[in-house]
């Protein structure tokens, strides 16, 4: 990493931990986040085209340090559209992993942001889905919950996280076949 993008993420390490976007856009504390991550894990409702391809960069070259990602998200409505998630696929590689809750007629709605750190771990838990707009333009309000000051309410969303995590499906050629098939016709 560059010395003033190192500085600028250290910096952004720093502020406050509320997130209040447009005017304090999530997108720079992500990319921040993901720079320094030992582990990355992605929960949120719905991906987008555009929130695929304004983070693949950062996490592709998270996995070429050795970062574990694993993303899991929804088919919800069909909002998650099927290229975000073959780009995302594509463009960060096999070392990254992304699974689909899917249980029939039942919402899924979470978005929250998991980093563990060398010396931490933090969540950004908020309103901001894996878009473009949401995580630079939209008006999207997050809080960042770091262990250190947290480790209860931590914890609680982390084996959330995996007890979500395990219960979903592998995203799959198969999988993505299906997928299309069914949001092309829903």
């Amino acid at each position: 990493m560059n010395g003033e993008l190192a500085k600028e993420n250290e910096a952004i390490y720093r502020v406050n931990n509320s997130i209040i976007g447009p005017t304090d856009a999530l997108y720079k504390y992500l990319r921040a986040s993901i720079a320094r991550a030992v582990q990355i894990r992605f929960l949120v409702a719905f991906i987008t085209e555009s929130g695929a391809r304004l983070l693949a960069k950062p996490l592709r070259e998270a996995t070429e340090r050795g970062t574990p990602i694993k993303i899991l998200t929804g088919t919800y409505m069909k909002i998650t559209e099927p290229y975000a998630l073959e780009y995302l696929m594509e463009k960060v590689g096999e070392k990254m992993e992304i699974r689909v809750f899917s249980e029939p007629g039942r919402s899924f709605h979470p978005k929250a942001y998991f980093f563990d750190l060398d010396n931490d771990s933090e969540i950004f838990v908020g309103s901001a889905n894996l878009s473009w707009t949401a995580l630079t333009t939209g008006v999207e309000w997050t809080y960042r919950l770091r262990r250190s000051r947290a480790p209860e309410d931590y914890d609680q969303f982390s084996q959330e996280f995996d007890r979500l995590y395990h219960l979903s499906l592998p995203v799959t050629k198969e999988f993505m076949r299906e997928y299309w098939l069914e949001w092309k016709h829903g």
